[in-house]
């Protein structure tokens, strides 16, 4: 490229017949003109420019929108880099044969760029997963349709300052929205920044916030032995009172015959010791696939109170987005594979999420069912509870106190679950 551009070398001189040199004409380089020169370094600083724009850009939508980001970075920038070589060797006239590999190197490093997320789609991506397509903002207290149950309370329960924060665990969070549409008065709620009076963030973030004192109270199943062990190192006490109950429910893919499970059955999976469905079931075969939540979630806690001492076989992980667009391997959420099991709490799975494509299994032969929940027949019943670790407030002791009057019994049945006396 560069002598078509700068000009040719003179050609050596042949002798003629005679053996004599013959004389020709001087050659001259022709000179290049500088407007010439600027004009390549130009389009090749574009084309530099241009080339690393792209591989940013290319760079930025593998780590912040899609996961096993170390393969598709290595493929990305082998694509590119071959993209450029093969682009040096066309202009400076290399031998086919090197044209031939650096463009096959671009065509695998190609097929890896596409192979690798549509593998991932196809294994993971496309099977539905349980917590993400809950609508929060279908149980805002004051939503023109909310799916809040509307009770009216006594005047004696009223709050119309110093709004207690309230957190708690996802399924309960149209309990505690509903308390706030019964006892707080809205314009004092939405006269400053309403999320800090009424948030959900699930039960492993919420106890936290209850040590560090950012909330009042939380809505939650009781805190598990590490929770206790967490307020017991800072000199605190939670106090707890139930107000209501349900049931804490397995789940399966629809297409999973199996109906029911024993205890020692779910224990057994869970212990790593019942590994296919084939052992429940002769009839049906496929690895199982018992997926878990994360430490300290009120679900989770639920099932190591269910194992007792029995351990508990590590979870399944996950690569997924993490905070500013890292990559994290954490406990995989569940995914509606046809071999997988979860679990959750009943009114989550049958009204927040509604999926048609799971069921819930018996256990030993009982339904997860109200009336069941009710009589105390089904096996693994859970309390629904308020938890404070300060001492009451007269506003948290009003939220407490609605939770058992009429009103607040109404609200806690109409919304799904089954209230208790107070003891």
């Amino acid at each position: 490229m560069w002598q078509k551009m700068f000009g040719r070398s003179a050609r050596p001189v042949e002798p003629d017949a005679a053996g004599e040199q013959k004389a020709e004409p001087p050659v001259t380089t022709p000179v290049v003109s500088a407007w010439r020169i600027v004009f390549t370094i130009l389009v090749s600083l574009f084309f530099l420019f241009l080339w690393i724009v792209i591989w940013f850009f290319g760079m930025g939508v593998i780590i912040f929108r899609g996961v096993q980001a170390g393969p598709l970075i290595l493929c990305w920038t082998v694509m590119m880099l071959s993209l450029a070589l093969w682009w040096q060797c066309f202009l400076e006239g290399w031998r086919p044969r090197w044209r031939k590999w650096v463009g096959l190197t671009w065509l695998a490093a190609l097929a890896g760029v596409i192979a690798i997320p549509t593998w991932r789609w196809y294994t993971v991506e496309r099977f539905k997963q349980l917590q993400d397509r809950i609508a929060w903002h279908d149980y805002d207290p004051w939503r023109k349709f909310t799916k809040v149950v509307v009770v009216e309370s006594d005047p004696a329960f009223r709050i119309a300052r110093d709004l207690p924060r309230i957190d708690g665990a996802y399924a309960l969070y149209p309990v505690y929205s509903g308390v706030v549409r019964a006892l707080y008065e809205r314009r004092q709620f939405e006269a400053k920044r309403p999320w800090e009076y009424l948030q959900t963030n699930g039960s492993d973030v919420t106890f936290k916030r209850l040590l560090d004192q950012e909330v009042d109270l939380i809505f939650s199943g009781p805190p598990s032995r590490q929770q206790v062990a967490d307020a017991q190192a800072r000199g605190m006490t939670y106090e707890i009172t139930p107000f209501a109950k349900e049931a804490f429910v397995f789940f399966v893919n629809r297409s999973n015959p199996v109906e029911n499970l024993t205890r020692d059955q779910i224990r057994g999976i869970y212990a790593g010791k019942i590994s296919d469905w084939s052992q429940i079931d002769p009839a049906y075969r496929g690895r199982i696939r018992p997926f878990q939540r994360n430490q300290g979630s009120g679900s989770q806690t639920m099932l190591e109170k269910i194992m007792g001492d029995t351990p508990i076989m590590p979870p399944l992980r996950e690569d997924r987005r993490g905070g500013m667009g890292g990559i994290i391997n954490d406990v995989a959420g569940y995914r509606n594979y046809q071999e997988a099991i979860g679990f959750t709490f009943r009114f989550f799975s049958t009204e927040m999420f509604r999926n048609g494509d799971i069921k819930l299994l018996s256990i030993d032969g009982i339904a997860p069912t109200v009336e069941n929940i009710r009589n105390g027949t089904y096996p693994f019943i859970a309390d629904c509870c308020i938890i404070t670790v300060k001492e009451r407030s007269e506003n948290v002791r009003r939220i407490v106190d609605f939770m058992f009057s009429p009103a607040g019994r109404d609200l806690v049945e109409k919304t799904g679950y089954v209230p208790v006396d107070r003891q």
